[in-house]
């Protein structure tokens, strides 16, 4: 399917004209009586019904390749300039008919189906066995007309590659005879995101803070591996390429919005965050000191004044006099827990001190705690997880409050919802029956006890002071976001803050056994805020 009209001609409605005046564009002259006609034909505002593109998040084919029959053999398809440029995967692994493993190109029914859908190209990111495909075919489009879809292996790591990608996408926007295209790597995450976020640094203006969240966002949770900073860090040192920029009227009209909300669990909250949209950063955010590790064994760092995420912190610390923060040190699980606690003590205790006695700031505002590696924000598998884990985090305790808009947005409160059977107050409980305590929540990585929890912790003393011969087993849970060795451990506590609770009124501690449960067991929806909240929980079985 080609385009019938030239693309540009979209911005004229912003700017007004008069019937019967002629335009010149691209050296073509159109009468502006049928402007009205041809903007309804222009391809991008078609396929924008088409594939129902809301937003960019909206998914054309999910992540088993279904959803659009008519685009089959594409994975995780999403718009990012409507009509013009597409990203996604391959749908090999899922694929009904002929299975392939995860590593290849386009099956040949999806680069067929692109082809009957209009598009004139398609990008394969990675290097791997492109050499058993076809480089592209002519179809019957979808409107009856002849259509050519060229195939290509560009490396999305290769400078010269990405020019050229964003070369073809600048073509597919202005030249009337290119149909959109689409960038793919395996799943439809990591490779196709980066390519994604960049071009919409060059066409819509996304700045590096709001393009990174968008590479994040679009992972769908595959993001919490050190080895991502290199991408993250390719989307912030892209440059948009001045030859290829279009006019703003025509990226308005191509360029899709973010979701209205922003899930913040599902992004790296940066120092940079911090300094440049604090508004978005609530407290009890913990936020990784980027480029600061540690070496094993050790507890210093050279010139941690050069280190650009501490001249951030001292920066945001300048700018708002009401920010006060927790210096957190972490090791990897190497070695024993007590010299892990150690180290980390003193690794957050070398940071503290640095900003008190070099930089000035108010040791009011400043504390300092180790957590020894008990909360890994990487699996320790591998040593690039390790490495990373040694690490510093600043917690945001208090802040300045300031308006709720913002790059980054919780959604909104929830309607509470009756989805378990709570925790009541009886004498009449049923054995090996998992009961949640209902007040009991706690907020992401936090593992004390909110005041609003001793309504519940009544109810639990009062029947456990009048049932002598009852055991209880105390089950903590959390969310899904992190990962699995993380959420063991903050489950767990979660569950002996409990135990330690009802032990200091006066319960025998040998009537109570705690478990740490992770993110298993979901009660709720982990897709919304609602549902973490409400999966981060205690729960109650009355055991012999």
């Amino acid at each position: 399917m080609k385009h019938t009209i030239i693309i540009i001609l979209s911005f004229l409605f912003n700017w007004g004209y008069s019937q019967g005046d002629t335009l010149v564009i691209n050296q073509t002259k159109i009468n502006t009586d049928t402007v009205d006609q041809l903007t309804e034909k222009l391809s991008f505002d078609f396929y924008k019904k088409r594939y129902n593109e809301a937003d960019l998040m909206v998914k054309v084919t999910d992540n088993w390749g279904n959803q659009f029959e008519d685009l089959y053999g594409t994975r995780n398809m999403r718009p990012v300039l409507h009509g013009v440029a597409y990203r996604g995967g391959a749908n090999n692994y899922y694929h009904k008919r002929n299975k392939r493993k995860n590593q290849n190109p386009l099956p040949s029914d999806g680069l067929l189906n692109l082809c009957q859908e209009g598009f004139s190209g398609a990008v394969y990111l990675y290097q791997q066995n492109f050499t058993d495909t076809t480089e592209g075919f002519s179809c019957n489009c979808i409107d009856g007309d002849k259509n050519s879809i060229a195939y290509k292996q560009l490396d999305y790591f290769d400078p010269d590659h990405v020019e050229e990608m964003v070369k073809m996408v600048y073509q597919s926007a202005v030249d009337s005879s290119q149909g959109p295209i689409y960038l793919h790597c395996w799943n439809g995450w990591h490779a196709s995101g980066y390519v994604a976020a960049i071009l919409l640094k060059q066409f819509c203006g996304y700045n590096d803070i709001e393009a990174v969240t968008y590479w994040d966002l679009g992972t769908d949770g595959a993001n919490r591996s050190p080895h991502y900073r290199s991408i993250r860090k390719l989307i912030r040192d892209f440059e948009p390429i001045e030859k290829y920029t279009i006019q703003n009227e025509l990226g308005e009209n191509i360029c899709p919005p973010m979701p209205k909300v922003i899930d913040i669990t599902k992004t790296e909250i940066t120092m940079e965050q911090l300094l440049i949209v604090p508004e978005a950063i609530p407290t009890n955010t913990r936020i990784i000191l980027q480029a600061l590790t540690f070496a094993p064994g050790k507890t210093t760092i050279k010139s941690p004044e050069a280190i650009p995420d501490i001249r951030r912190l001292v920066e945001a610390l300048k700018r708002d006099e009401n920010l006060v923060i927790e210096i957190g040190g972490h090791t990897d699980n190497s070695g024993k827990k007590y010299k892990n606690l150690e180290l980390s003590k003193k690794r957050a205790k070398f940071i503290y001190d640095h900003l008190i006695d070099i930089e000035g700031i108010d040791r009011k505002r400043v504390s300092h705690k180790g957590y020894g590696s008990a909360l890994p924000a990487y699996s320790n598998r591998k040593e690039i997880g390790r490495e990373a884990n040694r690490r510093i985090e600043v917690r945001i305790l208090k802040k300045t409050n300031y308006s709720k808009s913002g790059l980054l947005v919780n959604e909104a409160s929830y309607d509470e919802k009756k989805l378990w059977e709570n925790f009541p107050n009886s004498s009449k409980l049923d054995l090996n029956k998992r009961y949640v305590m209902k007040d009991i929540l706690f907020e992401p990585s936090i593992t004390e006890l909110k005041n609003k929890s001793y309504n519940s912790l009544d109810s639990l003393l009062l029947f456990l002071s009048k049932n002598d011969d009852a055991g209880i087993e105390i089950h903590g849970y959390t969310d899904a976001s992190g990962i699995k060795e993380k959420n063991d451990t903050l489950s767990y506590l979660r569950a002996e803050s409990v135990k330690s609770h009802l032990i200091k009124n006066g319960i025998q501690e040998d009537k109570i056994k705690t478990a740490g449960m992770g993110s298993q067991n979901p009660i709720a929806d982990n897709r919304f805020r609602w549902g973490r909240d409400l999966n981060r929980r205690i729960e109650i079985v009355l055991i012999d």
